[in-house]
């Protein structure tokens, strides 16, 4: 087991020496979907694209004000957790988060201090709730990334709308997709291992469960802490309509800043 466990080691050191960036490079305009797949996709190498979504109208428009008067009175679905830790373990569970169905302008309310209830809230649904729950708002943004389209040779499979607090957290995942980020407003922080570091990262079945907030019932997430010196930091800001690379298998966790009304969209 000593040998397998330093076979691994050295696999990824040496990725980490033959191919995979100290920092995630910027590419200052959007690329030739041929050239993208095969320096970036193929290799499974995150970057980030200035500019890229510089053109759409929501970088301007998504105000609180604006959102309001757009969709406020549509019911969406919102995940809820005691502590903005969804999907996170608890001792020996799985957490899930509950999910209630609100208006989004009761969303905002929440957010933006003006109603306290208890819990978090964090509308993340990754099922194309954009298109789904918000369609009045596509105008605003594109359906597609036409370049990623044909580097990929398929269109999206879902296209999400993301909209929390600082306290919203996502733990440490991994995808089986090939994702574009891109915040809108407030500043995203992701923390990235690549899936060469796949045998270094705790990871165990649990139970899982759906929580239910309640001021009289406290949760606690049992956090793992990873601390790796592959592991990249990078922070995606609403400045210069930048989109984020997040492709299939890199492990992933996420935290919000504050701007819009206290919360960050993306």
């Amino acid at each position: 087991m000593e040998s397998v466990k330093k076979r691994l080691t050295e696999f990824s050191l040496e990725a980490h020496d033959l191919y995979l960036n100290q920092s995630v490079p910027y590419l200052e305009e959007p690329p030739d979907p041929l050239q993208f797949y095969r320096d970036w996709i193929g290799p499974n190498k995150p970057c980030i694209i200035r500019n890229a979504i510089s053109h759409w109208p929501a970088l301007s428009r998504w105000t609180p004000e604006y959102l309001r008067e757009k969709v406020g009175s549509k019911v969406i679905s919102v995940a809820v957790t005691p502590n903005g830790y969804a999907d996170a373990v608890s001792g020996d569970r799985f957490v899930m988060p509950e999910e209630r169905r609100m208006s989004f302008s009761s969303v905002l309310d929440v957010i933006e201090g003006k109603v306290q209830v208890s819990g978090v809230l964090y509308v993340q649904k990754q099922c194309s709730n954009l298109l789904d729950e918000l369609p009045e708002l596509t105008d605003d943004v594109e359906p597609h990334v036409s370049w990623m389209s044909a580097a990929l040779g398929k269109l999206p499979d879902a296209v999400n709308f993301w909209l929390g607090e600082a306290s919203a957290v996502t733990s440490m995942h991994k995808d089986h997709y090939e994702n574009l980020f891109c915040v809108i407003s407030g500043e995203k922080n992701f923390i990235l291992l690549p899936p060469t570091d796949r045998p270094f990262i705790p990871y165990v079945t649990r139970v899982t469960c759906v929580c239910q907030v309640s001021i009289s019932r406290p949760f606690t997430a049992n956090v793992t802490t990873v601390s790796l010196r592959s592991s990249t930091r990078v922070t995606l800001r609403r400045s210069r309509g930048s989109l984020w690379t997040l492709w299939t298998l890199t492990w992933t966790g996420t935290r919000s800043t504050r701007e819009l009304g206290h919360c960050t969209v993306a």
